[in-house]
């Protein structure tokens, strides 16, 4: 039943933009923008699998689990910051780590868990700017970003966000599941910063496919905390042309003969999707599966079921109506 309702919704918005039938039913099925992610070394502010040097302290993180042996557990990295009447104060250990938030020598928020933590910094030219009584969200407030990562490979990356001028409060803590990098950046030259992560359903869907999408997601503050930058995700549409050679390329792709179409057929629709051209990776569907190849629906079934899963599901949607 989820897999026709979600086949529904997909023909709905389909025939809104009044593109596109597809054999027998049409779906209406979105995915995203940006492709997977990349990690470039150079570009990774947070990642904090290697050693990172905070206000020349190294933090180094390893392990598995949490220190549960006798004796307290080695301390692999120390560092501090101040920022007016605030002291934050970070120590991780090989399997854990925490830090605390304290202003006028008072604690006013701590957090301890099997993670290791860094303090979050943008890029600005040749140098980086410490997230620390910088306005990040654009009220004009100062505020703070400390950065998680939860050990071990792939995962994860949380992102805790305060306000720490007269007044101090949490304002969120965003998930980036597996993306290292996942970053602040100012994207619209206007005050406050958007926030790059990337959707990890498909990666994340027991026995799914193989070389899933992990497309990119712009959010923005809204006033109350960071949500689907639709503006920002919206792409013009494409050049018919070049839509038909992409699929003119992925039809020539090995895998067709055995009935197994080319992860790059995913890819491309998922960057059409996820910018808001819904109607061109249908056209491209179309014209990239083989006549002579069955499955397709099955295949559609399969990404509409799985997008279904998403956090955005619904802003992706929306985004293509």
């Amino acid at each position: 039943m989820e897999g026709k309702k979600a086949h529904q919704e997909m023909y709905d918005a389909g025939m809104r933009t009044g593109v596109i039938s597809i054999l027998g039913f049409v779906f209406v099925f979105l995915l995203i923008m940006t492709g997977r992610s990349e990690h470039p070394l150079g570009d990774n502010l947070f990642d904090q699998r290697g050693p990172l040097v905070r206000s020349g302290i190294p933090l180094v993180s390893g392990g598995a689990a949490p220190h549960t042996g006798g004796g307290s557990p080695a301390v692999v990295g120390q560092d501090e910051e101040r920022y007016q009447d605030y002291l934050v104060r970070i120590t991780n250990y090989e399997n854990e780590g925490s830090f605390e938030i304290l202003k006028n020598g008072r604690q006013v928020y701590s957090l301890h868990k099997a993670s290791n933590f860094g303090f979050a910094k943008v890029r600005e030219g040749k140098n980086y700017l410490l997230l620390m009584g910088t306005d990040v969200t654009g009220n004009g407030q100062p505020e703070l970003v400390i950065s998680e990562w939860s050990l071990g490979a792939h995962c994860c990356y949380t992102f805790h966000l305060f306000e720490i001028g007269d007044r101090f409060r949490h304002i969120q803590s965003i998930d980036a599941g597996s993306s290292e990098s996942a970053r602040f950046l100012n994207l619209d030259g206007l005050p406050g910063l958007e926030f790059i992560t990337d959707d990890w359903t498909f990666a994340y869907e027991p026995g799914g496919f193989a070389d899933p999408p992990v497309p990119r997601v712009i959010l923005k503050f809204d006033g109350t905390s960071y949500v689907f930058a639709r503006e920002l995700m919206k792409q013009d549409p494409p050049d018919e042309g070049l839509v038909h050679a992409i699929a003119k390329n992925i039809q020539t792709m090995d895998g067709w003969p055995m009935g197994s179409p080319p992860a790059e057929i995913m890819q491309e629709m998922v960057d059409l999707i996820y910018s808001g051209n819904m109607a061109h990776a249908l056209s491209l569907l179309d014209q990239a599966w083989p006549a002579d190849v069955s499955g397709k629906d099955d295949f559609l079934l399969d990404l509409t079921t799985t997008l279904k899963k998403s956090p955005f599901y619904r802003e992706i949607l929306s985004l293509n109506q």
